[in-house]
């Protein structure tokens, strides 16, 4: 009951296949076993979709093996990431086939003369002391993930009947938990490439722009969000910077900024005024079934005269650099977010020296847990304020500095240089 209380703290701590399969093999010794091995199916660990996979043998991938060191039994099983191919007849694809543990209680030369010829592992366990060991499934859901080694070098015997329920409750907790993380996986790496698939993948400004962007999605621990830039070619030369965030993350926020991004490119192109392609974003999530949120700024430059039109609905305030190196965070009134409802929109008409350039982010790049908003625009500022030996070469300076390892949410950065012959 101890080690299975446990396991219930210590098994499933984060998404992750790799740590929670760690983490099973990590409670089992040296309580139950002295060492033990994870393997799931292979194609779990591709992110594949899961069949019975077992026609004709097994293949599966170690993901976790302890101790993972000082342990010449654990130093003898393959190492973490070996892809492990077994035949039909072996006990690990049994296992997978019949759902259910198996035990070799005496290991010895008659139990690993089947192996012989085709690995050394056995051997070398049976030299280093292994006597008996036990396999067990792991399922969840009605679906076979993988299965859990446990070896035995002290002379406590083989695993009793008490023990084999005992791996069996440790598997099946663990199983969930890969389960969970399996599914994690599945819906990240779904909203992150339809994320990608819809921000634009040829940008080509009109005469007189230069532009840089960049996206940085979250780290693998946070899930991905609804950030997209695009830059829209109008009449007369002018072009629309645009920037928005669907609030939230994963493939709902993702599918949102999708519908979102191609509104604006489709109400742009038809020339209205700013405030009223807004009112329009309204409309667009008033049609959706769950409320979503979102913020949006819109930039509408002539680069011929450097007059901008701006709208903003809760966005971050865009920044602009004069030629002569002064930084400044534009004001323009915030807003509130697109979804609110019963919101007037405004916009506000200035005119920048031409050569200026225009700074749009999402608040991922200035948002931190350790500093308040004020410093880390600041931050921004004083960036921008250094020489500027490209627009691509400021977009990685601005996510060098600002960004930790570890990003808590998807960042878009958006960079023009009006008129360009400046």
């Amino acid at each position: 009951m101890a080690l299975v209380n446990e396991a219930t703290l210590k098994i499933g701590t984060s998404l992750d296949l790799e740590r929670t399969a760690q983490e099973l093999a990590d409670v089992a010794v040296p309580d139950l076993a002295d060492a033990v091995a994870v393997d799931v199916l292979d194609t779990l660990a591709n992110g594949g979709e899961l069949g019975s996979g077992l026609v004709g043998g097994a293949t599966l991938r170690r993901l976790a093996k302890a101790p993972l060191t000082g342990s010449p039994i654990a130093a003898a099983l393959a190492p973490l990431g070996r892809t492990l191919t077994f035949p039909a007849n072996a006990p690990y694809t049994r296992v997978l086939g019949a759902r259910r543990s198996f035990v070799v209680p005496e290991f010895d030369e008659q139990a690993i003369a089947p192996a012989a010829g085709h690995s050394t592992t056995p051997a070398d366990l049976l030299r280093l002391g292994v006597h008996s060991f036990m396999v067990t499934p792991l399922l969840a859901r009605g679906v076979v993930l993988g299965i859990a080694t446990f070896y035995r070098t002290r002379p406590v015997g083989s695993f009793t009947e008490d023990e084999v329920a005992l791996a069996g409750e440790l598997a099946a907790r663990a199983a969930v938990c890969v389960d969970n993380a399996r599914l994690y996986r599945r819906e990240h790496d779904t909203a992150a490439v339809l994320q990608r698939s819809m921000l634009p993948q040829h940008i080509t400004p009109p005469p007189g722009i230069e532009v840089a962007h960049r996206y940085l999605p979250a780290s693998d621990v946070n899930e991905v969000g609804g950030d997209w830039y695009d830059v829209i070619a109008l009449e007369d030369g002018r072009a629309a910077l645009v920037i928005g965030d669907v609030m939230g993350h994963g493939t709902a926020a993702a599918a949102v900024m999708g519908r979102l991004s191609a509104s604006v490119r489709a109400l742009a192109r038809l020339d209205l005024a700013p405030e009223d392609v807004l009112y329009q974003l309204e409309a667009t999530l008033d049609d959706l079934a769950e409320p979503m949120l979102a913020t949006f700024l819109s930039v509408v430059v002539d680069p011929s005269t450097g007059r901008c039109r701006i709208t903003r609905a809760g966005h971050p305030p865009p920044a602009a650099v004069s030629p002569d190196g002064t930084v400044r965070l534009l004001e323009v009134p915030p807003g509130l977010p697109l979804g609110v409802g019963g919101v007037r929109f405004t916009t506000t008409d200035l005119t920048l020296p031409l050569g200026s350039l225009l700074v749009l982010y999402t608040d991922g790049l200035v948002e931190a847990r350790s500093s308040d908003i004020d410093t880390r625009l600041a931050e921004l500022t004083d960036l921008l304020a250094g020489p500027v030996p490209s627009l691509p070469a400021l977009c990685d300076r601005l996510l060098t500095h600002l960004v930790p390892a570890s990003a808590d949410d998807d960042i878009a950065l958006l960079i023009a240089r009006i008129n360009t012959a400046a």
